[in-house]
C-alpha cells in the first residue's frame, strides 16, 4: 500500500497521459505530468484533420473487431470504460458530440482545440502539476522511482509511462517510452508505422482521384488483406480511409502489391461494357465510357490495355474489351517500401501485452509501474479507435492507482 499523499509521475501529455492525470488526481495524491512540449495535447490537435475524431460510435463487439492487434488485451478495461463512457464524459463536461459516417464521433464544434481546452481546464481545476518543456532522460527504481529530467532529479511512488509511440515525430514522439520500458526489463515488440499511405513503384499518369465504394486488396508474402471504402488515388501513392485501413492490417508484413476493384458490385462487367460501346459505336472509346468511369481513370486503364482513347467503339476487339474488364476489376500496382513514421497515424508494436496486467495496466515485472496508450503493443484501424485505446487504458490505470492510495 502506497503511503498517504503519494506522488504520481506521468511521462507524456498526450491523450493517454492527460486522461490518466485528470482521473488519478484526488486529495490523497500529487500528480505530476511531464511533457517535452510547452502545451498538452499536441498530437490531439492534429487528429481528424484538426476536427478530432475522438472515438467511435460502434457497439461493443463491432468496436473491438476494429482493434487489429491484441484486442483480447482490451476486453477487461473496455468493459470498465468504453467509447460510450467517453462520449458521456465529454457531454457531462459540456462538449457536445455528433456521429458522422462510419460511426466516427467528433465534437459538435469540429474543433480539436475544444477537447484540448477542456483537458487544460480539468488539469488546472484538479491541480495537476504540468511540467512543460521538460525532457525525461532516464528512469529507475530504488524503492521509489527516480527520474532524471531537464529540470533536475525527481522521485515518485508511482510512475505512469504514457509517452506514445513513434508516429508524428514533430510533436515530440521519439520512442522514449520504449527506452524506459526496456530499462525495467520489459520486452519490446518492434515498433512499425501503421495507418500510412501505400506508395507505388510506378508513377501513374493521373491527377489526384477520389474514388468511393471500391475494394482494395494488399498482397504480402503469405497473406491477402482486403478493405472496402473510399480511397484517394494519386500519381505516387494511395491514401484515404480504405487504403489506410489496408496498410494497417498489413503493417507487420511486407506488402508487395495492391489491386483495386473499381466496380466491386458488378459481376458481368463485360456485358456492361458491350452496352456502353454499342450505344455509341462510332464514338471514341474514351468518350463512350464517360459516365461509367472517371475520365482520368479511363485514360489510365486504356493505356494499360493498350487501347487508344480515340479508337472508335465499334473497332474494339473482344480481346481488348475482356482485358479492359479485367483491369477494371483487378487493377494491380506494385508497391515500394517508403513507409515511415512521418506519414504514420499510429505505431504498431510496443511493450509486450503479456507483461502488463490487462485490468490495471500495471507492469507484471515492476510494482507501481504502469503503461497506457500507444506505448503498449495494441493498435486499431482509423476511425477513433486508437484514441479510445488511449482513454480506456488510462482510465483503467487511474482506477487501479486510486485503489492503492
Amino acid at each position: 500500500m502506497v503511503k498517504f499523499m503519494a506522488k504520481v509521475g506521468i511521462i507524456g501529455a498526450g491523450p493517454a497521459g492527460i486522461f490518466a492525470a485528470i482521473n488519478i488526481k484526488n486529495s490523497n495524491n500529487e500528480v505530476y505530468l511531464f511533457d517535452k512540449n510547452d502545451k498538452i495535447g499536441r498530437k490531439l490537435l492534429l487528429t481528424g484533420n484538426g476536427r478530432c475524431n475522438i472515438t467511435s460510435g460502434k457497439v461493443y463487439d463491432d468496436f473491438l473487431d476494429h482493434i487489429i492487434r491484441n484486442k483480447d488485451f482490451l476486453y477487461s478495461s473496455f468493459s470498465t470504460f468504453d467509447n460510450f463512457a467517453m462520449i458521456d464524459f465529454l457531454n457531462r463536461n459540456k462538449i457536445e458530440t455528433l456521429i458522422e459516417e462510419d460511426d466516427k464521433v467528433f465534437p459538435k464544434s469540429m474543433k480539436a482545440s475544444d477537447i484540448v481546452n477542456l483537458f487544460e481546464e480539468l488539469i488546472r481545476k484538479k491541480q495537476v502539476k504540468f511540467l512543460a518543456n521538460t525532457k525525461v532522460f532516464s528512469v529507475n527504481k530504488d524503492g521509489r522511482f527516480n527520474l532524471e529530467t531537464s529540470k533536475g532529479q525527481m522521485e515518485f511512488d508511482i510512475l505512469v509511462i504514457a509517452c506514445g509511440g513513434l508516429s508524428y515525430p514533430k510533436t515530440g514522439s521519439s520512442g522514449d517510452g520504449y527506452k524506459f520500458a526496456k530499462s525495467f526489463g520489459h520486452t519490446l515488440i518492434e515498433p512499425l508505422p501503421s495507418l500510412c499511405p501505400l506508395y507505388l513503384k510506378k508513377t501513374l499518369p493521373i491527377k489526384a482521384l477520389s474514388l468511393s465504394d471500391i475494394e482494395i486488396r494488399a498482397y504480402t508474402d503469405d497473406k491477402v488483406f482486403s478493405e472496402v471504402g473510399d480511397i484517394l488515388l494519386t500519381p505516387n501513392f494511395i491514401t484515404g480511409p480504405a487504403a489506410l485501413r489496408l496498410q494497417a492490417r498489413g503493417a507487420r508484413s511486407r506488402i508487395t502489391k495492391i489491386s483495386i476493384d473499381f466496380k466491386r458490385n458488378i459481376d458481368d462487367l463485360d456485358r456492361i461494357l458491350i452496352n456502353y460501346l454499342d450505344k455509341n459505336p462510332k464514338k471514341a472509346i474514351g468518350n463512350s465510357l464517360k459516365g461509367f468511369l472517371t475520365e482520368s481513370l479511363i485514360e489510365t486503364l486504356l493505356d494499360e490495355v493498350p487501347i487508344s482513347k480515340n479508337k472508335p467503339s465499334n473497332q474494339i476487339t473482344k480481346e481488348e474489351r475482356k482485358k479492359l474488364a479485367s483491369l477494371i476489376k483487378n487493377f494491380t500496382l506494385e508497391t515500394r517500401k517508403n513507409i515511415n513514421f512521418n506519414s504514420a497515424v499510429v505505431t504498431s508494436g510496443g511493450v509486450k501485452t503479456t507483461e502488463i496486467n490487462p485490468k490495471t495496466m500495471e507492469s507484471k515485472l515492476v510494482e507501481d509501474l504502469y503503461f497506457v496508450g500507444e506505448v503498449i503493443d495494441i493498435d486499431g484501424l482509423t476511425g477513433g479507435f486508437n484514441l479510445q485505446i488511449a482513454f480506456t487504458t488510462a482510465y483503467s490505470a487511474s482506477l487501479a492507482i486510486k485503489e492503492k492510495l
